[in-house]
């Protein structure tokens, strides 16, 4: 795992995903369990793991949900990964943020983030660090441990905003498109989705994302 004092810097820059978590304010017609409920059913239909009925489009999807929501999402995370598991369905969860960790850890020790930081500031540290994490590395480190784990059949992404705001999760989306080939990958966002625009916490409009599909719609049981 990443040194203490690299993580401790991490958490410390993004402290504020706790006050727009809170000041997130979800106006919607099926509640998020509802949601989630309808969420395990999609994710092990046959036609969803065969990317069956999409035409030409990648099989991407992204579930947003309210921030507030998220110890909820990852339980229920956890409860379809082993579903899928017992059915023999190779399904890989990838933390965003647990890659970026392992990623400058293997780049830059504690000591040399301290005395970068005393030198040039935390603004500028945080710029150094999205520079090591470009979403060409980033998906390098994405398809190493996809090829490590066989035959994917299904990649959840987790983590999208413990890892804000290092990486964007539009940037990694795009440049992982030509890796995953028809292999489903859902990502879990903690925001706002319209089949169009990604707004992070609800509040940070992260930019303009055309490829991926909505995972149940509130007020439709469908995609």
């Amino acid at each position: 795992m990443a040194t203490a004092n690299l993580t401790q810097y991490i958490q410390n820059k993004i402290k504020t995903t706790a006050l727009y978590s809170n000041l997130y304010t979800e106006i919607v017609t099926m509640k998020v369990e509802e949601r989630l409920e309808l969420l395990k059913q999609k994710v092990q239909e046959d036609d969803f793991l065969e990317a069956k009925g999409l035409g030409n489009e990648i099989p991407f999807w992204i579930f947003d949900y309210p921030p507030e929501k998220e110890l909820l999402v990852r339980e229920t995370i956890d409860k379809i990964t082993t579903s899928l598991k017992k059915r023999s369905v190779n399904i890989l969860v990838i933390d965003l943020y647990e890659i970026c960790l392992e990623l400058l850890e293997n780049k830059i020790n504690a000591e040399k983030i301290n005395e970068f930081e005393n030198n040039k500031g935390s603004d500028e540290l945080l710029n150094k660090l999205k520079i090591m994490l470009k979403p060409e590395t980033v998906k390098k480190a994405i398809q190493i441990r996809m090829e490590s784990c066989g035959n994917i059949q299904l990649i959840f992404l987790t983590g999208v905003g413990k890892a804000w705001p290092l990486v964007r999760s539009h940037s990694i989306l795009n440049n992982l498109q030509p890796v995953l080939g028809n292999v489903p990958l859902v990502t879990f966002y903690p925001g706002e989705y319209d089949n169009h625009e990604l707004s992070l916490f609800g509040k940070f409009k992260d930019a303009n994302y055309y490829r991926a599909f909505r995972l149940i719609n509130e007020k439709t049981s469908e995609n």
